[in-house]
């Protein structure tokens, strides 16, 4: 993600997160119904664009956890930690 790699506010990476998430859930649902329709070759396309986005958002949870740790207050840590977590898996 442009202006995001190895730098960025938590919540900007967290905003990048939730969309490659839901740009993930989306490749994986049109993978699915390509399964029967599509050639090898588009589905295997679609199928590295997962992998890659999968591995894109484990490396920005990463990088929250590490922002996370960074903010001072306990209790804002907790607040933020408890809604994001939340709404990142919806």
């Amino acid at each position: 993600m442009a202006g995001i790699e190895g730098g960025g506010t938590l919540s900007e990476v967290y905003q990048s997160a939730r969309k490659l998430l839901l740009r993930a859930r989306d490749e994986i649902e049109r993978l699915e119904r390509f399964e029967t329709s599509v050639s090898g070759a588009d589905s295997l396309e679609l199928s590295f664009a997962v992998k890659k986005d999968i591995s894109q958002i484990h490396s920005l949870c990463a990088d929250m956890d590490r922002l996370w740790r960074s903010i001072p207050a306990k209790s804002q840590r907790d607040l933020w930690k408890r809604y994001h977590r939340y709404n990142l898996y919806i």
